[in-house]
C-alpha cells in the first residue's frame, strides 16, 4: 500500500527560517540539507501494520534492487517473512517465510550476485538475496528470481525460492558465527563476487572475510570499545558496506555510537563518532543501525534510538543533513532499522511505525541506482570507556545471563524520549506497543 504525501511548502516557513538562522550562525551556510528536529517531507509511504502481503510486523532489514522489471524493496519482518515490494506502490510481488524462526529472525539482507561452491550452471552471478540468519548462526543465499512471477499473482501462498548457498555454524573459531547481522559483497570489474564480509555480535563482535567459495580468510575485531588500530573492538557491528571507489569497508558500530572506516584487509583508517560523544547533535550518533553508501564519499546513517537519518561525509565526519524526528506522525520515526536509496529517493525502514517512508532532497555527487545499502564531530573513543549502552539506559548482555554485550537492548529508562503510542503500555518509563518489539 502506498500513500502519497504533499510537500506542505508553505507550512512552518518561519520555524524553518529560524532553525536555518541558528545553523548558519553555528556551522555556516553551505550545502546543508535537512534540519535537526524537522519531520521528513514524505513523498510516499509504503505498508502498514498487519500480516498480509504488503503489510509489516516490525520490519527489521531492507535492501533495494533495480532490474529490467522495475524498482524493488526487499524487507524482512518479525514474522520471519521476506517480501519483495514495488518501490513505487508498495504492492507485494512475492514473499516467503524463513524455514526456522523460533529462535529469532534475520536482521540483515543484501541483494547481489550469487557465489559459492557447487552452484549449478548459470547460477554463479545470478541475482540473489543474502540473509543474515542471525539466531541460526548462518548466511543463506536465495535465488531472487524464484520469488515472483510478477505483481498481481496469488500472494496468499508463500513462495519457496531455491537456496543457492549457505554457510556458517555456531562458534567462535574462524569461519564460525554467533549472531551475524549483515553481509557486504566485494565485486570485481565484471561484477563477480570476490569476497563476502559478514559482521556479527554476541561476544564474537567482529567482521569475517570469506572468499567466493565461502572459505574464511581472516577476521578482525573483538568485543569492546577500544579506538586504537592495534586493538580493534566493536559493540554490535550492525551494518556493513563496501565503498568500492575507495576500496574501503564501512562498519556501523551500533552500541559504540560510531562508524568505522577500514581497509579491505581490516586495518583501521578512522572512527567517526564515539561513546563519549554520543548524542543528537550534528555529527553525533545515537545507536546508528543502518547504512547506505552513496558512492561519493558520503553515507546515509539511520540512528535507531536517535530516530533520524543523517547524511555524513565519511572523509571529514561532517554532518551534511539530518532527516526526521521521533514520533508517530507523518515524517516521524520510531526505532528505524535501515535506509537505502533508489535513484533520487531515500527509503527509510520506520520499524516502530511498521512502514517504509520515501523522501527526496538528499544531494549526492555520484549517480545511484540502488547502490548497496551498504551501508562529524565525534573523534576517537579512548580505551577503557564503559559501555555507553549502560549509560544511555540500555540493558546490554553479551549472551543470555552474561553482562557486557548487546545482543538485545531492552529499554529500562526513557531512551530516545519516545512518546507513548495509543494502545501501548508504559513500563519503567518507556512505551511498549502491543504486538511489537521482542528480542532483536
Amino acid at each position: 500500500m502506498a500513500r502519497a504525501s504533499g510537500g506542505g511548502a508553505g507550512r512552518g516557513v518561519c520555524r524553518v527560517l529560524g532553525h536555518a538562522a541558528v545553523l548558519c550562525a553555528l556551522v555556516g551556510c553551505g550545502e546543508r540539507e535537512g534540519l535537526p528536529g524537522e519531520a521528513i517531507r514524505v513523498r510516499v509511504t509504503l505498508g502498514e501494520v498487519g500480516s498480509s502481503p504488503g503489510q509489516f510486523s516490525y520490519p527489521r532489514a531492507m535492501d533495494a534492487q533495480v532490474d529490467e522489471s522495475g524498482e524493488w524493496l526487499w524487507v524482512v519482518d518479525k514474522l520471519g517473512r521476506v517480501q519483495k515490494l514495488d518501490a513505487q506502490t508498495g504492492v507485494c510481488a512475492g514473499w516467503w517465510r524463513m524455514p526456522e524462526i523460533v529462535l529469532g529472525k534475520p536482521t540483515g539482507i543484501t541483494v547481489g550476485p550469487a557465489c559459492g561452491p557447487g552452484l549449478g550452471e548459470g547460477d554463479a552471478g545470478r541475482e540473489a538475496v543474502w540473509l543474515a540468519d542471525t539466531h541460526y548462526h548462518q548466511i543463506l543465499v536465495y535465488d531472487a528470481a524464484d520469488v515472483t512471477d510478477g505483481v498481481g499473482g496469488d500472494l496468499g501462498t508463500p513462495r519457496e525460492p531455491r537456496v543457492l548457498g549457505r554457510f556458517g555454524s555456531y562458534g567462535e573459531e574462524l569461519g564460525q558465527l554467533v549472531y551475524p547481522t549483515d553481509v557486504a559483497l566485494l565485486k570485481d570489474a565484471a561484477g563477480r563476487v570476490e569476497r563476502v564480509y559478514v559482521s556479527e555480535y554476541g561476544g564474537n563482535d567482529r567482521v569475517t572475510c570469506f572468499d567466493s567459495e565461502f572459505n574464511a580468510l581472516f577476521s578482525f575485531g573483538e568485543f569492546g570499545s577500544s579506538a586504537t588500530g592495534e586493538q580493534i573492538e566493536f559493540n554490535r557491528p550492525q551494518a556493513i558496506g563496501i565503498d568500492e571507489a575507495r576500496r574501503e569497508l564501512i562498519v556501523v558500530d551500533a552500541c559504540n555510537h560510531r562508524i568505522g572506516r577500514f581497509t579491505l584487509e581490516g586495518e583501521l583508517i578512522a572512527w567517526i563518532g564515539s561513546p563519549e560523544t554520543a548524542g543528537d547533535g550534528l555529527g553525533q550518533f545515537r545507536y546508528p543501525w543502518g547504512l547506505f553508501l552513496g558512492g561519493d564519499g558520503t553515507a546515509l546513517v539511520v540512528e535507531q534510538q536517535g530516530s533520524r537519518v543523517q547524511h555524513v561525509d565519511l572523509g571529514t565526519g561532517e554532518s551534511l543533513g539530518v532527516y526526521g524526528r521521533v514520533g508517530y506522525g507523518e515524517g516521524e520515526l520510531i526505532t528505524p532499522w535501515a535506509v537505502t536509496m533508489v535513484e533520487d529517493r531515500v527509503f527509510v525502514l520506520d520499524s516502530g511505525n511498521n512502514r517504509v517512508i520515501g523522501f527526496e532532497g538528499v544531494s549526492m555527487r555520484a549517480g545511484r541506482v540502488a547502490a548497496k545499502k551498504g551501508r562529524g564531530g565525534g573523534g576517537l573513543m579512548p580505551d577503557g570507556a564503559e559501555c555507553a549502552s549502560i549509560r544511555a539506559g540500555i540493558d546490554c548482555t553479551r549472551r543470555i545471563g552474561t553482562p557486557g554485550g548487546c545482543p538485545t537492548a531492552r529499554a529500562v529508562g526513557s531512551v530516545g524520549s519516545v512518546p507513548p503510542r495509543p494502545g501501548s503500555q508504559s513500563i519503567a518509563g518507556t512505551s511498549v506497543a502491543r504486538g511489537g518489539g521482542g528480542t532483536w
